[in-house]
């Protein structure tokens, strides 16, 4: 932590000494007036300037354009990357001169031009202008001073490695121009680096990440609403407005700012990962909002030809229905390059169909031809009639779909969302289809008869013998087929395998116990970790809560939930098979008074920031409205690097519609955690959930739990503790004593100001988790908040909850779901 002040001061240091070296500004360059060294160029509204900088641990100047208003010196765009002034004493002489051809040139110390505009055109007056956009254009001025709308020339047509608002990324097809990205070498060096960020026009427009001329990640093609590959994309997000523009003279994308106070980009990191940043005057720094990359599975094909890519599924990679790997050993070994190959060959002659696969990103698009004016039946057509056409799909999502796109010869880079994908229907030979089938039966008939239907019954009745084992039938009817929806259904795993996993369930590989039942860590043959939940016998959680666990999370997919992998059925056993976590859960770290010093402050703001955007994933991205209704502290759990993972969905109840609120005569949950209208009324909606993750984040910021929490003046419970110190101006008082060393003051302020707006009395006064995430990652005013639920003391609090549940309620406190130790 002390490393993590002294280089904020050390930035701060070296950006107050490098403008020291600023004796004026221009507010224009002309043919009277170049920029030297020394001198920068401001924009209109003080937004950005444009200058010569060096960056860290480099000797070599640059002219670049930054931002002006914040104290972290941050370049958007470099004009001379490839040709750097070598040293400060060679640069002192350079300067930027705009000829009287409309021409910028940047002038070395012994007068060479190293760089320039390339772009003449004599006006009578031309001026050189930086925008408060950070756009740098060449435009002419005339006679009465007023400048001529048209642009000569502008940096947003050359952009560098960040991607601002207004900046079109993408094809002026009249010109030839082509707008992208490209990284910078390094953090220090802003030369040529080996990523690019642009848009593929081959076959249907779509942004790519390129490694020189290597595909790395595709956002996939645009359908009417946002590209492919990227569900989380919509129009109504609270930060920025985005569009896709297609016609005869250009294809772009561009976005623009909701709020021009925010200051926000896209930047293509010398990683090749594209990321979106906010600056925060909180933190005073940039914080990261969203990175296109979110798993694995957003590798460029790694899981080859006509392969698709789940997440959700170990291994992620499988074939297409009617493929199979084209290498099997290479397959089995998790090497999926060479792909899946056809088992029957298309037939060509109008006697092949299709198979319907939804939410899916749709593949690479290089290969593709499409239509704008044709309908889907008119494309399935095209397709059928065409020998070399593999699959087809609907150009545009909107108003029940529109247009025709089709793939040629193969599919590639295809990946399976949990919801918000597109359809995309493959072409497969009929026999795979099931089609003909009738036609090879009657054969086999005349000619086994009676030798093959013995064969079949026999083979039938062992098969439903061993279904009906693995799957084990409980007492009551139930297997995990009986779900609404088939896509519910996991990966079954066989006794046998778990209890060879978990040493046999043995003690030594014991973490802990939950409502559930015992939790054991184990590890598969292929070497992966996992942690496996058995039901007990004489757990408060039964087969309702198992069921419920398996629809609910095997539909979810996100970097801030546990991932289950699959299940076990068999006669009496219920297992859950996750992910391995190995820090187990935030509990053991922020209960415990030595674990709780290695938690620093920052890491507990990305966990508090990881889990406000799992559980806006729950309430708003997900296909379903979830309500986890057992948040809190233990079924959190980090994995190696400290990531927050939402985990226990057996409580969690989902809404469909417009449905937002519910109510219920058995009340489940963990005292403390409980909203007041959940716990005496038994009303729950996504506002219960933002209750209880304010009282999780003020447990977090205090390392104290809000249920047990004494303090020698007062009776009051973890939040009424807080909103009293807020109100004194006391609240840094409740921060855990083990990061007092350093920390950033407001950064903690306002989080535990944000927790207590999540914890006031009344739903409707409770932010949504929309709200929290954007109130955790800017700057924006925060309200006041009212008085916390459940204010008052302890004793009273336990008394009024008693006093509130009614006769066909009695069961609420055999129903609270009370976890001593919840590793996983």
């Amino acid at each position: 932590m002390a490393s993590y002040c002294l280089n904020f001061v050390l930035c701060l240091l070296s950006f107050m000494s490098s403008q020291l070296l600023v004796s004026f500004s221009l507010s224009i360059i002309n043919a009277t007036h170049p920029l030297k060294d020394g001198e920068t160029l401001v924009s209109a509204g003080g937004n950005f300037e444009l200058g010569f900088f060096t960056p860290d641990n480099s000797d070599k100047r640059y002219l670049g354009i930054w931002y002006k208003k914040i104290p972290i010196q941050t370049v958007v765009w470099v004009a001379n990357r490839e040709e750097p002034l070598e040293t400060l004493v060679s640069s002192s002489a350079a300067m930027l001169k705009l000829t009287s051809r409309s021409v910028l040139e940047l002038i070395n110390g012994t007068g060479a031009v190293i760089w320039t505009t390339n772009v003449t055109r004599t006006v009578k007056n031309p001026v050189a202008e930086l925008l408060d956009s950070g756009n740098l254009v060449i435009k002419e001025m005339d006679d009465d001073q007023i400048y001529v709308d048209s642009y000569l020339w502008q940096s947003f047509d050359f952009p560098s490695h960040i991607h601002l608002p207004g900046m079109k990324l993408g094809k002026d097809l009249v010109s030839g121009l082509d707008r992208y990205l490209t990284s910078w070498s390094s953090s220090d060096d802003p030369s040529l680096g080996s990523y690019t960020h642009r848009l593929d026009c081959r076959g249907s427009p779509q942004l790519v990440v390129m490694k020189g001329q290597m595909e790395q990640y595709r956002y996939g093609p645009w359908n009417g609403v946002r590209f492919s590959g990227v569900p989380n994309m919509k129009p109504n997000n609270p930060f920025y407005t985005f569009k896709f523009v297609m016609n005869s003279k250009e294809i772009y994308y561009i976005y623009e700012l909701v709020n021009t106070s925010v200051i926000s980009h896209r930047m293509l990191n010398s990683d090749g990962v594209m990321q979106r940043f906010v600056w925060s005057d909180h933190v005073q720094g940039w914080v990261m909002y969203l990175t296109a990359q979110s798993d694995n599975c957003d590798t460029y094909s790694l899981c080859g030809k006509f392969g698709s890519c789940n997440i959700a599924n170990s291994p992620e990679c499988g074939c297409l229905k009617g493929f199979e790997p084209k290498s099997p050993n290479d397959w089995n070994a998790r090497e999926w390059s060479d792909g899946c190959a056809r088992k029957t060959t298309l037939s060509c002659n109008g006697g092949d169909g299709f198979i319907k696969y939804t939410h899916v990103k749709l593949p690479d698009t290089q290969n593709s031809w499409y239509n704008t004016n044709m309908s889907l039946d008119e494309c399935r057509n095209k397709c059928l009639l065409n020998c070399s056409c593999v699959a087809y799909s609907t150009l545009d999502v909107r108003a029940g779909g529109s247009g025709c796109l089709i793939w040629t010869d193969v599919l590639i880079d295809l990946k399976i969302f949990p919801d918000n994908g597109q359809d995309l229907y493959v072409k497969l030979n009929a026999s795979e289809l099931g089609k003909g089938k009738r036609r090879i039966w009657m054969i086999l008939s005349s000619t086994f008869g009676a030798v093959i239907l013995l064969v079949l019954s026999t083979t039938l009745i062992l098969w439903k013998k061993r279904q009906f084992r693995r799957k084990g039938k409980a007492s009551d009817g139930y297997t995990v087929n009986d779900t609404e929806n088939a896509e519910s259904e996991l990966p079954l795993f066989d006794i046998d395998v778990i209890a060879q996993a978990t040493n046999n369930f043995s003690d030594t590989n014991r973490l802990g116990e939950g409502g559930f039942g015992p939790v054991y860590k184990g590890m598969l043959k292929g070497g992966q970790e996992i942690a496996v939940k058995r039901l007990a016998k004489e757990s408060r959680q039964g087969l309702d809560e198992f069921k419920n666990e398996v629809i609910c999370i095997a539909k979810l997919q996100h970097r801030n939930l546990v991932k289950l992998l699959g299940c076990c059925i068999e006669g009496e056993e219920r297992m859950l098979v996750y992910e391995y976590m190995s820090n187990k859960s935030l509990n053991l770290f922020i209960f415990d008074d030595m674990r709780s010093k290695s938690l620093e402050w920052p890491k507990r703001f990305q966990i508090i920031k990881g889990i406000a955007r799992g559980v806006l994933y729950l309430h708003q991205d997900s296909r379903l409205r979830i309500v986890h209704r057992d948040l809190k502290a233990s079924n959190i759990l980090l994995d190696s690097e400290m990531n927050p993972k939402i985990s226990d969905f057996g409580m969690a109840r989902s809404f469909e519609g417009n449905e937002y609120e519910a109510q219920t005569n058995k009340v489940v949950g963990t005292y403390g955690y409980m909203s007041p209208e959940y716990a005496i009324d038994g009303l729950f909606s996504v506002k219960s959930d933002v209750y209880s993750f304010g009282v999780l984040l003020l447990e977090i910021i205090s390392s104290k739990r809000n249920r047990g929490f004494n303090h020698p003046d007062h009776h009051h419970n973890l939040l009424g503790h807080a909103w009293r110190l807020l109100n004194e101006g006391l609240g840094l008082e409740l921060v855990d004593s083990s990061i007092e060393v350093c920390y950033n003051a407001s950064e903690v302020l306002r989080s535990m100001h944000i927790g207590l707006l999540c914890v006031q009395q009344n739903p409707d006064d409770r932010p949504s988790m929309l709200s929290v995430v954007v109130m955790l990652d800017s700057d924006v005013e925060l309200p006041q908040p009212k008085m916390p639920g459940f204010f008052i003391g302890r004793e009273f609090l336990d008394k009024e909850l008693l006093s509130g549940v009614t006769t066909s309620e009695t069961h609420c406190s055999n129903e609270m779901s009370v976890t001593a130790v919840s590793g996983r």
